[in-house]
């Protein structure tokens, strides 16, 4: 168990340099698609901090999905935001034209491949295909930190697609105050329930080192700052 959950953020970690790679070496690939985003990569500061080039920029809203912070995250409580299915609702957000190169960087930042956090879904505008991330498992009662939460709204503020009590209400979300190691398993750590019971303390803690070892690795790279945007 121990040795596979290493292997996987391992994998992970050499995936993304390998992603990082192949973005230097190709800096002039005119491959692109269209990714939807709703959560900090609103925010043009969390783009330069990922070298991630924006050539075309929208604002979208995605039908039949709702915006809900069911993503879990690094700490007991902690979430992220997910585009969960709901016939009906809308997410607001930014359509961005990029790299297919740096698309499958930001699969890495999302902890799409090995990790498995979040799932690729893929739709179409106007013919042209574009994707967007919706969280693996989704889980209820979760709360988003301050600082993500600004990236989100601030946003809004300068999108004429968003309504203002929609805003107000986003401003007015609870957030997380206090960061305690994760008690949810479920990333490293799938069935818990099939192990015994006196083994649930250890396997609840295991699973928090490795969130946690994510959380420290997360934007780490040796060669994201070659990238030229």
């Amino acid at each position: 168990m121990g040795a596979i959950s290493l292997l996987r953020i391992l994998l992970w970690k050499l995936g993304f340099e390998w992603a990082n790679l192949k973005r230097i070496l190709r800096p002039q690939d005119d491959r692109r698609i269209y990714y939807f985003t709703f959560g900090a990569n609103l925010s043009p500061k969390i783009l330069n901090e990922r070298s991630i080039e924006i050539f075309e920029s929208f604002d979208f809203v995605l039908k039949d999905a709702e915006l809900r912070f069911t993503q879990s995250g690094f700490y007991k409580d902690h979430a992220f935001a997910s585009a969960d299915p709901a016939p009906g609702g809308k997410v607001y957000g930014k359509m961005y034209l990029i790299r297919e190169s740096d698309a499958e960087r930001m699969d890495y930042y999302e902890g799409v491949p090995f990790l498995k956090a979040h799932d690729k879904v893929f739709d179409a505008l106007d013919g042209k295909p574009f994707y967007y991330y919706r969280s693996r498992k989704p889980t209820e009662g979760l709360k988003p930190t301050q600082e993500y939460l600004d990236y989100m709204t601030t946003a809004y503020h300068d999108m004429d697609c968003v309504p203002d009590d929609y805003i107000k209400a986003m401003e007015a979300t609870e957030v997380l105050t206090t960061f305690e190691l994760q008690t949810l398993t479920g990333k490293f750590i799938h069935d818990i329930n099939s192990w015994p019971k006196i083994m649930h303390p250890a396997l609840v803690k295991y699973e928090a080192i490795c969130r946690r070892m994510i959380e420290i690795t997360w934007n780490w790279s040796l060669l994201v700052w070659l990238i030229k945007t």
